[in-house]
């Protein structure tokens, strides 16, 4: 990975954990799996096809967190090779 995009890496992970801690946007996730739990929970035996698209839902919330978090992971890890580097390329100069 060159350094431009390794940068892009990063860049993209700080966005990422920004985002994640942003309040309105962390209000919004728990209101949707509030909101999911309570529309299952208050399901009757027959609604299986509702009590299927709430579980869809309930998986794609999941899934966009997920995403977030991958992004995240993958920035640090990122960050982490891009210090190696520089310890490495730092330590060859002094020998």
């Amino acid at each position: 990975m060159n350094e431009e995009r390794a940068r892009g890496a990063i860049s993209r992970a700080e966005k990422a954990e920004a985002l994640l801690r942003n309040e309105l946007l962390t209000e919004a996730f728990d209101y949707l799996e509030t909101q999911f739990i309570e529309a299952w929970q208050a399901s009757g035996v027959a609604e299986a096809e509702e009590r299927e698209r709430i579980y869809q839902l309930s998986q794609n919330l999941k899934a966009l967190k997920g995403y977030f978090q991958t992004v995240i992971e993958n920035g640090k890890m990122v960050q982490s090779q891009l210090d190696e580097f520089k310890r490495r390329s730092n330590f060859n100069k002094i020998r």
